[in-house]
């Protein structure tokens, strides 16, 4: 036998392709103890999924570009709130 077949993460196969020796499973990992501030940040986590917010279409896009995060990108005016662009105007 090859040594490298013997230490792959695949398991062997016969000619037919059929697993002739599946390896051993992991053992289980150990659960974490569940606090207070993991239920707070999955509480706003869980605000981006938040199916209620408004959703609009990027200006300039022809409705390519729209969705509830493209509402948080531009202000009341419809403007881009993240831009790098400095107007020269």
């Amino acid at each position: 036998m090859n040594d490298d077949r013997r230490h792959s993460a695949e398991p062997r196969t016969d000619d037919h392709h059929q697993v002739v020796d599946k390896p051993d499973d992991p053992p289980p990992t150990e659960k974490p103890e569940v606090t207070e501030e993991h239920r707070q940040k999955a509480k706003e986590m869980a605000k981006d999924y938040d199916d209620t917010r408004e959703t609009i279409t990027m200006p300039g896009t022809g409705g390519a570009v729209s969705g509830t995060a493209v509402n948080e990108w531009v202000d009341d005016e419809g403007n881009p709130k993240y831009s790098d662009r400095k107007d020269d105007a």
